[in-house]
């Protein structure tokens, strides 16, 4: 069964609890699989300091199970976001994100630390 939902929870005027949930079938380079199964859950927190400058943390974690192996990962994640907003058109992020992947086959697992940096024109 494949699915995708999301609950979005505001707390209060300033804070919003976001639980995310989601399956998806992948295909992979890998020579004699057919592809992954993917399931992931996570949560995200937001939070107003102000209406220009919002804080985020985020965590969340997910399996993989690929088709035509004898292989299963296990992604964790871990961050936290800044946004400052400055006017309703334009923003500027920057995020923090450690990752960390846990797998039954040797030589694969990781750990990583990701820093990203975005500027978001909407019209």
């Amino acid at each position: 069964m494949i699915f995708d939902a999301s609950l979005k929870w505001d707390t209060t005027g300033l804070t919003t609890a976001t639980l995310t949930a989601s399956s998806r079938g992948e295909e992979t380079v890998v020579p004699g699989w057919s592809g992954a199964l993917r399931r992931d859950v996570g949560i995200q927190v937001d939070h107003a300091f102000r209406r220009w400058l919002i804080g985020t943390v985020k965590f969340g974690t997910g399996f993989d199970e690929y088709v035509g192996a004898d292989r299963n990962d296990t992604r964790t994640s871990l961050g936290a976001a800044l946004t400052y907003k400055f006017n309703c058109d334009l923003s500027l992020k920057g995020e923090y994100r450690y990752d960390w992947l846990r797998s039954n086959v040797t030589g694969v697992d990781y750990n990583a630390s990701v820093i990203l940096i975005g500027l978001k024109l909407q019209r």
